[in-house]
């Protein structure tokens, strides 16, 4: 919030984690600038809206903000924006694990590892054409935003990928 301008900023959650992650913090201040909605809807919804937003406002900076769970969903989908020159700035959260859902999954996740995920997606995003940047150091957080929104305004989709805890803990508010 503290360095992208947030009132040229359209900005929308995915479902589970990343939705209590964001919306406790996010303070939009202009209409329509924050895609906020329910909890349940399918995983990887956000990378469509956020598309879409880019589309429908193309002079702002369209994020949708996202887990690893849901980039299994549909992070194909970031190679339809390179292909179609839809510049949005991806934020993924890679925590390696559908962590929020540890506590109520053992017995999947030590049988099946159900809630392990894994992946360099980055590094997808720079094989479709994208800019792919993986993110491990609190200090380079924001050079890096600042990098993708660059991206952005040259004409590429960027997707930054933020390796975090394995936190099962959210936000009450």
């Amino acid at each position: 919030m503290h360095t992208v301008d947030v009132a040229n900023t359209i900005i929308t959650h995915d479902a589970g984690s990343p939705r209590d992650q964001i919306s406790p913090f996010w303070e939009p201040v202009t209409p329509l600038s924050y895609i906020g909605w329910g909890k349940t809807t399918q995983l990887g919804y956000g990378l469509g809206l956020a598309m879409g937003a880019k589309l429908a406002a193309p002079d702002k900076l369209c994020v949708n903000v996202w887990g690893d769970a849901a980039i299994g969903f549909t992070g194909m989908d970031f190679e339809t924006a390179v292909r179609e020159r839809i510049p949005i700035l991806s934020v993924l959260l890679n925590n390696f694990s559908m962590a929020i859902e540890l506590k109520i999954m053992k017995t999947a996740t030590a049988k099946y590892r159900s809630t392990d995920i894994s992946g360099d997606y980055a590094a997808m995003a720079r094989a479709f054409g994208g800019h792919g940047e993986r993110v491990t150091e609190p200090g380079e957080i924001v050079p890096a935003i600042r990098r993708a929104i660059r991206k952005t305004q040259e004409g590429t989709p960027a997707l930054l990928e933020f390796l975090t805890e394995k936190a099962e803990d959210f936000s009450m508010f």
